[in-house]
C-alpha cells in the first residue's frame, strides 16, 4: 500500500517519506479501512517533531490519527454487515505506530463510527 512515514524526528520536509509498505492485517475486534482522507492535527505535528521520544523505539511511524474511508474487511467479533460502510476514523495512531497517512489502516471497531450519508 502507499503510505507516508517517518523514521526520525524533525520537520515534515526533512523526515517524511512516501512509498510502498505492507498492508495491515485486521485482527479480532478490528476493521480494515481503505482511507480516502487523512487529517493532520497539532498532536500529529508534535509527535513528528519529537514530543514523544519513545515513539520510534519499535520502528517507523505512519502519522495522523484521523481520517475517513470505507471498511473493506472485519476481524473476528465484528459484524460482516460493516463491510462497505463509510466511516470516520479517530485515534488511529493512539498508543501505536500506524495512523491514517496511508491507503489502509486497521483500527479497533469502536474507533470507526459510521459516517452519515449527508456528510462528504
Amino acid at each position: 500500500m502507499r503510505a507516508a512515514w517517518f523514521e526520525s524526528f524533525g520537520t515534515a520536509e526533512a523526515v517524511l517519506r512516501v512509498g510502498e509498505l505492507e498492508q495491515p492485517t485486521v485482527e479480532a475486534q478490528q476493521v480494515l479501512v481503505r482511507l480516502y482522507a487523512s487529517g493532520i492535527n497539532p498532536s500529529d505535528v508534535k509527535k513528528r517533531a519529537g514530543s514523544f521520544p519513545n515513539l520510534l523505539d519499535e520502528g517507523l511511524v505512519i502519522p495522523n490519527s484521523d481520517g475517513a474511508g470505507i471498511i473493506e474487511a472485519v476481524g473476528e467479533g465484528v459484524s460482516q454487515d460493516r463491510v462497505g460502510e463509510r466511516v470516520w476514523v479517530y485515534q488511529a495512531q493512539y498508543a501505536r505506530r500506524f495512523g491514517t497517512a496511508a491507503e489502509y489502516v486497521a483500527v479497533d471497531d469502536s474507533r470507526a463510527p459510521r459516517l452519515a450519508d449527508n456528510v462528504s
